[in-house]
């Protein structure tokens, strides 16, 4: 029995790729907030924003010292945008689980049951291809932007309900 073809969005959407981005959004925050992790519920958004390419054109666009505020000014320009996050978030749901569960069990996060904060560890994941880059990127200025706010600004900037 032959395997069907992985579609474009399968080889791009997958929880390896996703670990990775979740992982370099968790130590950019790290680094934004001198070591604290981020709470679970913040990974929740990061790879709806990520996977949707005109959501991504804008964090492209948005310099980082910018911000979260500016990059939501920029997404409600197409009020829609901004809008479907929080639905495109749950849709994902899924996906993001199970990436953070591969970036678990591959040693790049830890999670505290206790204090519902998912860490990323120190380590040297294997350097993603070139047309990944702008993901990576992506997800390194998320992780400082969710930094710099706490969890419910950040959520009421992308209107996204916790």
């Amino acid at each position: 029995m032959m395997n069907a073809p992985l579609s474009t969005v399968a080889l791009v959407q997958n929880p390896a790729l996703g670990a990775l981005l979740l992982w370099r959004f968790g130590k950019s925050y790290q680094e934004e907030r001198l070591v604290e992790p981020a709470q679970l519920q913040a990974f929740f958004v990061v790879l709806p924003l990520l996977y949707h390419a005109p959501t991504l054109n804008r964090i492209r666009s948005t310099y980082e010292s910018s911000g979260l505020s500016q990059f939501t000014k920029k997404l409600s320009e197409e009020r829609e945008l901004l809008i479907s996050v929080q639905e495109r978030s749950l849709k994902m749901r899924e996906l993001t689980l199970s990436s953070i569960g591969a970036a678990i069990s591959s040693g790049l996060m830890t999670l505290s049951y206790d204090t519902g904060r998912l860490r990323s560890n120190e380590a040297r994941p294997p350097r993603p291809p070139e047309r990944l880059k702008h993901h990576v990127a992506g997800a390194d200025k998320l992780g400082r932007w969710f930094g710099r706010l706490s969890l419910d600004q950040a959520f009421a900037l992308l209107w996204v309900e916790p």
